[in-house]
C-alpha cells in the first residue's frame, strides 16, 4: 500500500467529515470546553498544595499536555479504528477488508482517521507551548530534537498499545474491557509518577510503558529524578515509541492472519 494511496484515502475522509461543517465545528468547540474544564480542575487541585511531589503547576501542566497531545496524535489513527474491530468481527464486515490487495492494517487505520482530535491538539498544544515558555528549560538543538522525538514516541506508544488491544478482537471478539483498562491506566500519567507506589511505577515503566509518554521526557527536560531509569537511559526514551508501535503492528498482523471469519 503506497503513501500516495494513503494520502488519497485521507483526503476523501476529510471531505466526507466536512460535509456537515456546523456539526464538525460544534464538536470541536464542545471538546475544547470539556478539556479546558479538566485543566481548570487540575489547576484548582494543584493550587491547594502549591506543588505535588515537587512538581509545580506549570510542570504538571507540561506533563498533562504532553500526555494529551501525544494521545490525540496516536489515537487519531488507532482508537476509533481499533475499537470498531469488535463490531466488525461480530458482524462479519471485516472480511471485506481482507480481500483487498492492500496491507490490511494500513488500509484500516487510514480509512478511519479521526479529525475530531483537532480540539485535543489545539488546547494541549497551546498549554504545552505556554508551559515550555515559562519553565526554566535549558534549550539547545539537542533538547528541541528530544522534544520532537518524545512527542512522536509518545504518540507511537499509545497507538501501538491500542493496536495490540484491537488485535485481541480477532481472538476474544470482546475488547471493550481492555480499552477501559487502557484509559484507567492512562489516567495515572496525568500526575507525577513519584506520587504513586513502587508497583505502579514499575507497571507504568516496564509492563505498560505509559511513563515514557510524558513523565520521563518531562523529567529529562526539567532535570527531575528519573526514578527507575539511569541518567543515560533518558536518551533511550524516544526509542520506546517505535518499538511499542512495531510490536503492536506485529501482534495485529499475526492476529488478522489467524482470523477465520465471523463463524471462526
Amino acid at each position: 500500500m503506497s503513501i500516495q494511496l494513503i494520502g488519497t484515502l485521507l483526503r476523501l475522509l476529510v471531505k466526507e467529515r466536512l460535509i456537515y461543517r456546523g456539526d464538525f465545528l460544534l464538536g470541536i468547540i464542545a471538546q475544547l470546553i470539556s478539556y479546558a474544564g479538566e485543566y481548570v480542575v487540575l489547576w484548582i487541585f494543584i493550587s491547594k498544595f502549591q506543588a505535588l511531589a515537587g512538581w509545580t503547576w506549570p510542570e504538571i501542566a507540561l506533563l498533562y499536555s504532553f500526555g494529551l497531545f501525544t494521545y490525540a496524535l496516536g489515537a487519531s489513527v488507532s482508537f476509533v479504528q481499533m475499537q470498531s474491530l469488535e463490531g466488525q468481527v461480530q458482524a462479519g464486515t471485516l472480511d471485506a477488508l481482507l480481500v483487498k490487495p492492500l496491507n490490511p492494517y494500513l488500509y484500516h487505520i487510514s480509512r478511519g482517521f479521526n479529525l475530531a482530535y483537532i480540539a485535543h491538539l489545539l488546547i494541549s498544544g497551546s498549554v504545552l507551548l505556554w508551559a515550555l515558555s515559562v519553565l526554566e528549560v535549558s534549550w539547545s538543538w539537542w533538547s528541541v530534537l528530544y522534544v520532537a522525538l518524545a512527542v512522536i514516541g509518545g504518540a507511537l506508544i499509545q497507538a501501538g498499545l491500542m493496536s495490540a488491544i484491537g488485535a485481541s478482537a480477532f481472538v476474544w471478539v470482546r475488547t471493550g474491557f481492555l480499552f477501559q483498562l487502557f484509559f484507567r491506566l492512562k489516567e495515572f500519567i496525568s500526575y507525577p509518577l513519584p506520587i504513586f507506589g513502587s508497583f505502579i511505577q514499575i507497571l507504568l515503566t516496564f509492563v505498560v510503558p505509559f511513563a515514557f509518554v510524558n513523565y520521563y521526557p518531562a523529567a529529562y527536560l526539567l532535570g527531575k529524578d528519573s526514578l527507575l531509569l539511569p541518567a543515560w537511559g533518558m536518551w533511550l526514551v524516544p526509542a520506546v515509541g517505535p518499538l511499542v508501535y512495531w510490536l503492536g503492528y506485529v501482534v495485529w498482523m499475526r492476529g488478522v492472519n489467524k482470523y477465520q471469519g465471523a463463524g471462526g
